[in-house]
């Protein structure tokens, strides 16, 4: 078993195609599969072999979901002769050339949501000054979730070098998907990798390339013509889809969206798939409708979802809505001690009538023996009444046990007794399912690395207990996510003041996945339920 940089082994070929092979391999240091590409040495083009280990080592600077992750690159001895090589994450479900070769033409829903996902990829490699050159759907590989990830970033670049557009097998090759400016010889830009992935998009939405021929009569439609519509060829997308590729395929280039603005494009479609899919389950279908509808966002990378999120948030359990209740002023009492409280507040608001009469008629007769004062005048007076209000505060002490008079002052507002200042009552506490609501979104941003999104998820204490969102990032291991998925979708019960949300979620990281479960308190701040503590967590790998 032949074995490259001293802990690579080769296990078997999975394929090959101009002058590079690809290999099974195992790397035995970490134990786990990996993906090898060997390239041998070219006579014609001695630097073949640095470009290819420092394309790898530049791709190796690419961290995101949507892209393959290089490992190691370098050079060595494979049966006998020199040969350069690139460890690679080993993706196990094929690429999207297999994918349309079984199913045939990809409906509008997977086309968007992978289309999402490989253009989140591209615009993260973009904004890092790296071109792909070579986007097409052999180089679109699918995971076990069928998540999509580009790989072979700048190895087009280095196995071309400056001779190779005399070389059929390495550029020609893939004519079918490169741009204009490409196959004229012109400037490369990140335009360039929108328009190939824009002809591998109306390949999987009509089952049929752009344009047909031979290599050279291929480039010169890509050159010269436009493209056949592909609902008139028979795909089955709507307009909005339709007119989305053929934009990306504009032979001028600045006619072209970029790929943040194709990505935010092509998640607008996801999340109104998403969307008429909730609402085709009744609402919240269950954990396992919610796993494939964060799934199909999760692949749509890690940037511009909030409408995705919203969308996901603002969606309503089945069955008939729970009344808004003021978690933190309700109580629940005996009947027969309600009833006591009832009969005190009656005899007091006897009392306070009987007294208003009597001060009344005591203003009445006062005002016989003198001159009638002015209307002001008799509202001072009666302000100067204080003895008989005296008399009433303290008559109900004498009717009630201390028991009722507690309670009478649990039903008093607060400022209502000794002149205190009136405080702003409490805001009533949301629905249940809001709390269960704030869990699931918590980690679904979680899930995207969007710190400051999950950060406000929390409460006001634990954010201070906390300290940044940077040491919540940190604690939680948020760079490191790739996935979740709930087992068992938030429940929520109402205890006292707090709602307590149970929940079991799996949560995938580059370093392997853990299932975790607990139970989140949360606490109501200003109408909104935030979590506040994590109760009865357990961790279990998976």
């Amino acid at each position: 078993m032949s074995r490259l940089g001293d802990r690579f082994v080769l296990v078997r070929e999975l394929g090959s195609g101009g002058m590079a092979r690809v290999f099974l391999g195992r790397d035995e240091i970490l134990d786990r599969p990996v993906a090898v590409k060997v390239v041998e040495p070219d006579r014609e083009d001695p630097e073949v072999g640095l470009r290819f280990q420092r394309e790898g080592r530049a791709a190796a600077r690419l961290s995101h979901p949507n892209i393959v992750r290089v490992f190691d690159a370098g050079e060595d001895e494979l049966d006998g002769r020199e040969v350069s090589y690139i460890v690679m994450e080993y993706v196990s479900g094929g690429d999207l050339k297999d994918l349309m070769d079984r199913n045939g033409p990809l409906p509008e829903t997977m086309l968007s949501r992978v289309g999402a996902g490989v253009a989140s990829g591209l615009t993260h490699a973009h904004e890092r000054g790296i071109i792909h050159r070579d986007v097409k759907p052999r180089n679109i590989l699918l995971d076990e979730r069928g998540s999509p990830k580009l790989a072979d970033f700048g190895i087009a670049r280095a196995l071309d070098g400056t001779t190779s557009q005399d070389r059929a097998g390495s550029y020609l090759g893939t004519a079918a998907y490169s741009s204009p400016e490409q196959l004229r010889g012109g400037k490369v830009t990140p335009k360039s990798d929108v328009y190939s992935f824009g002809a591998t998009l109306y390949h999987a939405a009509v089952g049929r390339q752009p344009f047909s021929g031979n290599s050279i009569e291929v480039a010169n439609q890509h050159i010269h013509m436009a493209p056949t519509p592909p609902r008139e060829r028979g795909a089955r997308i709507g307009g909005g889809l339709e007119a989305l590729i053929l934009s990306c395929l504009a032979k001028d280039p600045s006619e072209r969206p970029d790929a943040a603005r194709l990505r935010d494009r092509l998640l607008q479609r996801s999340e109104a798939d998403a969307t008429a899919a909730l609402a085709g389950a009744g609402g919240f279908p269950g954990a396992a409708g919610i796993s494939r509808a964060t799934g199909a966002a999760k692949t749509a990378g890690a940037s511009g979802l909030g409408a995705v999120r919203r969308t996901l948030g603002d969606q309503r359990a089945s069955g008939p809505p729970e009344s808004t209740i003021s978690l933190p002023t309700r109580t629940f009492r005996a009947g027969s001690r309600q009833r006591t409280m009832l009969a005190v507040i009656m005899v007091v608001l006897l009392l306070v009538l009987l007294t208003v009469a009597g001060s009344w008629a005591l203003l009445s007769r006062e005002g016989q023996s003198t001159k009638t004062p002015h209307q002001g005048d008799r509202q001072q007076e009666q302000a100067k009444a204080p003895a008989p209000q005296k008399k009433i505060k303290e008559e109900p002490a004498k009717q009630t046990n201390g028991a009722d008079q507690k309670n009478e002052a649990d039903q008093k507002p607060s400022g209502a007794a000794g002149g205190a200042t009136e405080e702003k009552p409490a805001a009533p506490a949301p629905p249940l399912e809001s709390a269960e609501r704030a869990v699931f979104n918590m980690y679904y941003q979680e899930s995207f690395d969007r710190v400051d999104a999950s950060w406000a998820y929390l409460s006001d204490r634990l954010q201070n207990e906390i300290g940044s969102p940077e040491q919540w990032a940190q604690r939680e291991d948020i760079y490191t996510f790739t996935y979740m998925k709930f087992t068992q979708y938030p429940v929520a019960r109402a205890v006292g003041d707090a709602a307590e949300v149970t929940f079991v979620v799996r949560l995938d990281h580059t370093w392997g996945s853990e299932s975790l479960s607990g139970t989140w308190v949360c606490v109501n701040e200003g109408g909104e339920w935030k979590l506040d503590r994590l109760e009865n967590a357990k961790t279990v790998p998976v």
